[in-house]
């Protein structure tokens, strides 16, 4: 009789608050004098060890912020409605190795076990991402203790407590689960792009972007339960994978920052400073799994905070100097970087707040990771000029803007059919240099290419191959054989040479060699025999301009 009176006494000295469960639906216990700090039980603890640990708590934590080991709540509940009724008991936590929770109605002997919960065990609580929920049911006017014990190695909030009706925790549930998930999902599938877009280019800045993307996706994936979801390993707190891999994340997101503006080009000094930041960042993150978690949490919010005006600093910078994908950067750094602030802060104050600080966080991250998406698409975009205007000055001639002897090379290679080649030599050319000057000679030679380009049309190409050298190159799939193609190839030439002579180049003429990979047992020896009779045909003009010298 004396025990049950200490017992009643102590239990009343403690319990200094009672929850009516009403109409309202919608309760919350503040972590105010809430939890009293007890031993860190191997395995969950039966009801008389609770019982007895929380009577030998001396006193209650004015909260549980920055707290680590076991800790017990003991909350009166009574029930004011006259019928049954189904309640979900929130636990506003993360990181949970372990919990238990046990409903003692005042009028029945038998006590129940609601629940064991945790990130590693939670095969028969409600899923909901983040945080942890257990069912209640009261009878109609009932009233009771319930009994919640926590084990953690960092409790990172004000632990509070939130009974709700079905209506208010199907709102949260949805609300948590369905913006987390879509995040994590969105997340995932653009690293995933980024990743096959690596795969396609070979960019460096497409890795970078994929893990940058890939490490938080999954980090928050591990942090919200959903790794624990399709992954259940009762020996792993699969919940810390998030701290974890953030030291990763933030080394990819230097990397990424550093190609995506070219700072080694650049900025030297902040690409230095960059590339020390990521070699950092990943040493860290080398580190981390051999600290205990509270120091891993601690050193990940560190990070964070020291990433935060680094990558400010960097999207100003390149603003300033009108860097067109500064301007994503900037919008999504900017969000990133507020909600990091915001979650950093929520873990270092106890201030009560009605926005859940994974859920911003999430939706930044998210609108960041599309952020950087555009900016990469910028980043590549620019590369694709780049390699249009590299893959035009190689193959293109700039004088005559006709193909050059690359681009020849190519096209010859390209040929799935027969062909025919002409090789063309300006006879004349050094005569025009040596008297009007190499402008003249130059004008001489763009409108050489223009004419034989023009009449060959579609029906094949003309390259610039040597200094006075032009070679045709066509297709006589266009023809109705051959013969056709050669003897329309010979008009054409002889065609461009009379319209040279009548406007204004008397002394310049056009020597041709033609021949067909029909004569030929290869393309090689087709060049060589076109060459030839290239040749041939500049000595055979000679020849009947000698003999009509003499004459």
């Amino acid at each position: 009789m004396l025990l049950l009176v200490l017992m009643l006494v102590s239990f009343g000295a403690k319990a200094e608050l009672s929850i009516d469960l009403n109409t309202h639906g919608q309760h919350k216990v503040e972590d105010n004098a809430l939890w009293y700090k007890v031993p860190e039980f191997a395995d969950s603890p039966d009801y008389q060890k609770l019982i007895s640990a929380y009577q030998q708590s001396a006193f209650a934590e004015s909260n549980l912020l920055g707290k680590r080991g076991g800790y017990v709540a003991r909350i009166p509940l009574r029930s004011s409605l006259s019928e049954r009724a189904l309640w979900y008991v929130v636990v506003n936590a993360n990181f949970i190795d372990k919990g238990i929770a046990y409903w003692v109605p005042d009028d029945a002997s038998q006590r129940s076990v609601l629940a064991e919960f945790s990130q590693t065990n939670d095969e028969i609580t409600p899923r909901l991402a983040h945080y942890q929920a257990l069912a209640l049911i009261t009878e109609p006017k009932q009233s009771g203790e319930l009994w919640v014990y926590l084990a953690s190695d960092q409790f990172v909030y004000s632990t509070s407590i939130d009974i709700l009706n079905e209506a208010q925790f199907y709102r949260k549930q949805l609300l948590l689960n369905l913006i987390t998930v879509a995040t994590v999902t969105m997340m995932l599938v653009l690293a995933a792009l980024a990743l096959i877009v690596y795969f396609r280019t070979g960019y460096a800045v497409t890795l970078a972007c994929a893990g940058y993307i890939g490490l938080h996706g999954i980090g928050w994936a591990a942090a919200a339960g959903l790794v624990e979801d399709l992954w259940r390993n009762p020996l792993v707190n699969t919940a810390y994978g998030g701290i974890l891999l953030f030291p990763f994340a933030i080394a990819s997101a230097s990397y990424f920052t550093r190609l995506l503006f070219a700072c080694d080009d650049e900025a030297p000094r902040l690409s230095r400073v960059l590339k020390v930041f990521s070699y950092a960042s990943v040493m860290l993150g080398l580190a981390i799994p051999f600290l205990a978690f509270y120091q891993a949490f601690i050193v990940s919010h560190l990070l964070a905070a020291t990433w935060v005006p680094i990558m400010l600093f960097v999207g100003l910078y390149m603003l300033r100097l009108s860097d067109f994908r500064a301007k994503y950067y900037v919008l999504g750094s900017g969000l990133y970087a507020a909600s990091l602030v915001f979650y950093i802060y929520s873990h270092v104050t106890d201030q009560a707040t009605d926005l859940y600080p994974e859920l911003v966080v999430l939706v930044a991250l998210a609108l960041d990771c599309l952020c950087i998406l555009l900016s990469m698409s910028e980043w590549m975009r620019q590369k694709q000029v780049e390699f249009n205007r590299s893959y035009y000055q190689a193959r293109v001639d700039p004088l005559t803007q006709v193909g050059n002897r690359f681009s020849f090379n190519e096209a010859l290679k390209a040929a799935k059919a027969e062909v025919v080649v002409t090789f063309i030599d300006l006879d004349g050319m050094k005569t025009v240099n040596d008297q009007m000057g190499h402008d003249t000679g130059d004008r001489l030679l763009k409108e050489s290419a223009s004419l034989l380009s023009d009449h060959l049309g579609e029906k094949g190409q003309a390259f610039r191959t040597g200094g006075d050298e032009f070679i045709l190159l066509v297709d006589p799939v266009n023809f109705a054989s051959t013969e056709a193609c050669c003897i329309y190839l010979q008009t054409l030439v002889e065609d461009v040479e009379g319209w040279l002579r009548e406007n204004g180049w008397e002394q310049v003429g056009l020597s041709f060699g033609m021949a067909s990979s029909f004569e030929a047992t290869s393309i090689s020896t087709c060049l060589s025999l076109a060459d030839q009779r290239m040749y041939d045909h500049k000595r055979s003009k000679s020849c009947r301009r000698l003999g009509a010298v003499s004459k």
